[in-house]
């Protein structure tokens, strides 16, 4: 007796009972028992639906982690961020600035909005001092009740005290991220209390953030917390004035509105109080109100908004959901063939008094069982791809970024999706199956059949999907590649080639601005007398780490434009800044040395600002002054634009200060060579120590390796679109292979018959070739006519780069071809090679 015979016999769960959850235990049983019969069907379809559930997996946990649950924080749809905007603009996107300190505590105490109201730096580079050694870390400085805002509970230890953010200077203590206490301190149970020499001043571990906090952002988060109280002492000299000075904008607010309360409300009342201000202030406040944003505003600000993060993740997503289908129809495929060898035993089913929606349940059992073991297996699939994705992250700044996890959520997606996916695969197999006629199928004989009418067209409507869906997630990595490859020629207005920038603190060893003056000027010198060193200069901003900041008055414009002002990138530079970065003076001159303290004031503006402004040319000798400041600055010069913040951005006003007129204690290095710069920044950093041994270098990057960093989201994509194209291209290619060579199997009687007719062995070969390579051929062009439509949605990733971009679409197919060429090839050749005698007996 057949072995499914006695299984028939032992699992009597064709006899109907009321009791469903007995029926579907034995179903369940009997499903198991059918999967260990046939363990190498199995096998696969486990692999494949784990590899396409892991996948999912994958890019869902990065989705859940940065879009789903971006801030931890108590009930965060009822934070909102606040920001500094024109009166005239308040709507215009990029128009979001800081608010000053001053004016952040008069929206704290005179607002009747919000339950509570606080205040955040961005993530500054600071400086932690142990014994000689020195370490870079991100320090940001918060205001008080900003844990308490956001209804956060610390890790351990306790936060700040109202007594401890409200004197200047009065309470040196610190929180720390969980990320730091685990990594850098090892998860010590004796970090509280402990002394922490932060730039130059000592604080007092008193508390651990919880773990998963970044602040209120989705990526990007500090060391370390300090009190805004301790700006003077913790921040460049430039700086130490922000707590009093209501011109100098330089806080973040988030704020968490009261019950009933809604953002457009909120606003509108802030706004009456920014009215208020500008008739207290108006040299600090003029052209300026407030903006309420919602909380995401501020989570993907370093992002470019969550607009562009949300797109990048859709398409992931998507790709993904295509290498899913692929193995759900490779399964299907799989089913559906097994049910032909399977119809004998349907048939007792139905003899034996089985009703048809009995079987279907059963054969449903089946493969949402394997759906479930595959999606056991997706999930350690997907997270191991998580720990190698996120390995690619840049190791300095490892333990300051956002790290996916498993959580909760994460698990109940792996279980829907793989009840789903059971459901999607099983029920066209399951519905066919049951509809085997029983005359036939109770026949007696032992030649394999194969699929017929429906379920042929059906197994073919699936091959052709899967070229088509294998093509489309090809053709996206293959443009995505383009992308990338296309963002590393982008002029980004400066020459990265041959570019080096190293980070120090110099404040740190107690210099005021007379002997950080003397310190850059031997570093200057020393420097210059390296082989291979051409040029040397300081600057405060870091190549793509700058944003507009600060707002600036037009003088002469006023008339015309009396209540807006203009947000512009602001950099600090030292004598042979724009040499060293090769970029081009248009107008007038650069900085030099009558540039000092109490000389003219002046100012160095970009190409975009005189555009926008003084159209005909006539930029220089004009003036113009910050917002908050009454000192007028005679413009100069007027300079290339450059790329600021990304590479590929749209063109933003700049304006640069010389660094000698506005000294500041912290500065970054910035070094031509005239090779690669790799192979002097070790006599770069001997330089620095032969002037002054103190001083550490807490960090060096090449112009290539800032780069690399500034298109690392990209090429994270990049490589997951190519993992998961590959991952199609192969699921798409054992499938094909699997079908034919399953209908070669099936269809050796007519074969044998037509070889022994007089086909020739080539005849049979082009004869199987062809049958798959038609169905190639439909998926082929219903891919491209899919990428096509589909590419419009995502053009704004590709860096200006065509969605039909010849090259891609042309070299995806061609590799998809020759990939499913050799996949029609190998049962073709088989078939060529069959014994006609043989295949007619065994027929």
């Amino acid at each position: 007796m057949p072995d499914w015979k006695q299984q028939i016999t032992k699992h009597l769960a064709d006899q109907p009972s009321k009791n469903l959850l007995a029926d579907f235990l034995r179903d369940l049983k009997y499903g198991l028992r059918s999967m260990a019969r046939t363990p190498a069907f199995s096998f696969f379809a486990i692999l494949a639906l784990g590899l396409g559930i892991g996948a999912s997996t994958t890019v869902f946990t990065v989705v859940n982690s940065l879009l789903l649950h971006p801030l931890l924080a108590q009930d965060p749809s009822s934070l909102v961020s606040l920001y500094t905007t024109d009166l005239k603009n308040q709507r215009q996107s990029g128009n979001l600035l800081p608010i000053s300190y001053l004016n952040l505590k008069d929206y704290e105490t005179r607002n009747a909005v919000f339950s509570r109201l606080a205040g955040y730096s961005p993530p500054m580079p600071m400086t932690l001092i142990e014994g000689k050694e020195q370490e870079r870390f991100f320090g940001q400085l918060v205001t008080d009740g900003y844990f308490e805002t956001l209804g956060l509970t610390p890790a351990k230890g306790r936060f700040f005290l109202p007594g401890e953010v409200s004197t200047p200077g009065s309470a040196p203590v610190a929180v720390l991220s969980y990320g730091v206490w685990k990594s850098r301190f090892n998860s010590a149970a004796d970090v509280i209390g402990k002394t922490l020499e932060i730039n130059g001043t000592p604080f007092t571990v008193i508390g651990v953030a919880p773990q998963g906090f970044l602040g209120v952002s989705a990526i990007f988060g500090p060391d370390v917390w300090l009190p805004a109280t301790m700006a003077q002492q913790v921040l460049p000299i430039e700086l130490q004035d922000v707590l009093r000075e209501r011109g100098k904008p330089f806080f973040q607010g988030i704020a968490r509105l009261k019950s009933g309360v809604s953002r457009s409300q909120a606003e509108a009342s802030l706004q009456t109080i920014a009215a208020m201000l500008l008739q207290e202030d108006p040299d600090a406040n003029a052209g300026h109100t407030i903006s309420v944003q919602p909380i995401t505003t501020a989570l993907f600000s370093s992002t470019g908004g969550e607009r562009g993060l949300a797109l990048a993740s859709t398409v992931l997503l998507l790709i993904v959901g295509l290498v899913l289908l692929i193995a759900c129809s490779n399964v299907a495929n799989l089913l559906l063939a097994r049910a032909v060898s399977r119809r004998q035993e349907t048939a007792v089913r139905l003899a034996i008094g089985a009703s048809r929606g009995r079987l279907v349940r059963q054969l449903l059992t089946e493969s949402m069982l394997l759906g479930l073991v595959g999606g056991i297996a997706g999930l350690g699939i997907g997270y191991e791809g998580c720990r190698f994705l996120w390995s690619f992250r840049p190791p300095e700044y490892a333990r300051n970024l956002v790290d996916p996890k498993l959580d909760a959520t994460v698990f109940l997606f792996g279980l829907l999706l793989s009840l789903a996916t059971g459901f999607i695969f099983g029920i066209v197999p399951a519905m066919r199956a049951s509809r085997t006629g029983l005359v036939e199928s109770l026949k007696e004989e032992t030649h394999v059949t194969g699929p017929s009418g429906r379920s042929a067209r059906f197994q073919k409507t699936l091959l052709a999907g899967q070229v088509a869906f294998s093509l489309v997630s090809l053709i996206a990595a293959s443009l995505f590649l383009r992308a990338v490859q296309r963002a590393y020629d982008i002029d980004p207005g400066f020459d990265d080639r041959h570019l080096a920038v190293l980070m120090l603190n110099t404040e740190q060893q107690g210099r005021d601005v007379v002997r950080t003056k003397a310190f850059h000027r031997e570093v200057e010198n020393r420097l210059s007398r390296i082989p291979g060193v051409q040029a040397v200069t300081w600057a405060s901003n870091l190549p793509f780490w700058s944003s507009a900041s600060r707002g600036v008055f037009i003088e002469g414009q006023q008339l015309l434009r009396k209540s807006e002002t203009i947000s512009t990138v602001t950099n600090t530079i030292d004598l042979d800044y724009f040499k060293t970065m090769q970029i081009p003076l248009l107008q007038g001159r650069a900085f030099n040395e009558g540039d000092q303290e109490g000389s003219l004031p002046v100012v160095v503006i970009n190409e975009d600002l005189a555009r926008r402004y003084w159209p005909n040319g006539n930029a220089v000798g004009n003036h113009l002054r910050f917002s908050g400041d009454t000192v007028r600055r005679q413009i100069i010069g007027v300079v290339k634009t450059t790329n600021y913040t990304t590479l590929g951005e749209a063109p933003q006003p700049c304006l640069y200060l010389p660094l000698r007129q506005n000294p500041r204690a912290n500065s970054n290095l910035y070094v031509r060579s005239a090779d690669d710069p790799s192979l002097v920044l070790a006599e770069v950093q001997r330089g620095i120590k032969d002037v002054d041994p103190k001083v550490q270098v807490t960090d060096a990057r090449t112009g290539a390796k800032i780069v690399n960093q500034v298109l690392w989201n990209a090429r994270i994509v990049l490589g997951m679109l190519g993992i998961f194209g590959l991952l199609a291209l192969a699921l798409a290619s054992v499938g094909l292979y699997g079908i034919l060579a399953y209908s070669v199997r099936s269809r050796q009687r007519e074969l044998g018959v037509r070889m022994a007719l007089g086909a020739s062995r080539s005849d049979v070969l082009r004869f199987v070739l062809q049958q798959g390579m038609v169905l190639v051929g439909i998926g082929v062009g219903a891919g491209l006519a899919i990428s096509l439509l589909a590419g419009r949605a995502f053009s704004r990733m590709l860096f200006g780069l065509s969605p039909a971009d010849p090259v891609s679409l042309i070299g995806a197919s061609a590799v998809l071809l020759l990939v499913a060429a050799l996949a029609c090839y190998l049962p073709a050749r088989a078939a060529s090679r069959m014994d006609p005698m043989q295949a007619l007996r065994e027929g």
